[in-house]
């Protein structure tokens, strides 16, 4: 327990001295683009990497030459509660060409994801959860473009699951709101549905509307280590990523 403290404490204090541009899959529990009101177990750290198909990330900030290009993230992410999970992402950006190299110079787009869980699930009602990315930078409602702020939003989600015949069927409704107006076709009310198999339930299966498209993805946890995930947006646009996952405390779970 006393490591999971200082970890917590060393992240925070990571945090707060940096102004943090928001860019997706953050190592929060979740679906593929929208939030849930699911949290990890306490105790679990991820170290994950995503490939970030460019039909995700933002028209603005993301562009080379006038073109969108590929791109891919990696974080570290902790649940030192059951009740909060934080995480922690760098970005790649291709910035210029060298002009002694001719080499394209990169740059990392930081950023901090939190979410807070008040209310848990209960029988006869769903978890609820608020959260947000870049939501520690003191320029929220700054409109300079060097406040850049890619994909800080802030929202508030209800997450219920029910059971049949061993299986897990979850239904996620929430509320988001994005700071910037490039990103404003997510903004609004979102949702999506998942499934857990009774035969294998270390696999999940999600179909979700971010409010702009639809998504379909799927993601396994072999090993009680190794989490695999990959998804479709509209059925052209492939992500995924890779993560490692552990519990601090010694806890072992089937998912």
């Amino acid at each position: 327990m006393k490591h999971l403290y200082i970890i917590t404490a060393v992240l925070l204090l990571w945090w707060l001295p940096q102004t943090v541009q928001a860019q997706q899959y953050t190592g929060i529990s979740g679906l593929v683009h929208i939030p849930t009101a699911e949290t990890n177990h306490e105790g679990d750290a991820f170290i994950g990497a995503h490939f970030l198909n460019k039909a995700m990330t933002p028209d603005t900030g993301f562009l080379y030459l006038g073109e969108k290009y590929h791109t891919f993230d990696y974080y570290v992410a902790l649940t030192p509660f059951s009740w909060l999970e934080m995480s922690y992402v760098c970005t790649e950006r291709m910035r210029a060409k060298d002009d002694q190299t001719g080499q394209i110079k990169w740059s990392k787009d930081r950023y901090a994801s939190v979410k807070i869980q008040p209310l848990k699930e209960g029988k006869y009602w769903p978890a609820v959860a608020i959260g947000g990315n870049d939501v520690f930078t003191t320029d929220l409602g700054s409109s300079s473009p060097d406040v850049q702020l890619y994909f800080s939003n802030v929202y508030i989600a209800a997450t219920k699951h029910f059971t049949f015949a061993g299986n897990e069927l979850g239904l996620t409704v929430a509320y988001r709101h994005f700071f910037r107006s490039y990103n404003s076709k997510w903004n609004g009310v979102v949702g999506g549905i998942t499934f857990r198999p009774s035969f294998f339930p270390q696999w999940r299966i999600m179909a979700e509307y971010t409010g702009n498209e639809f998504i379909l993805g799927t993601d396994v946890l072999l090993w009680q280590h190794l989490r695999l995930q990959g998804s479709v947006k509209d059925f052209k646009h492939f992500y995924g990523g890779v993560c490692l996952q552990f519990n601090l405390l010694g806890k072992k779970y089937t998912y």
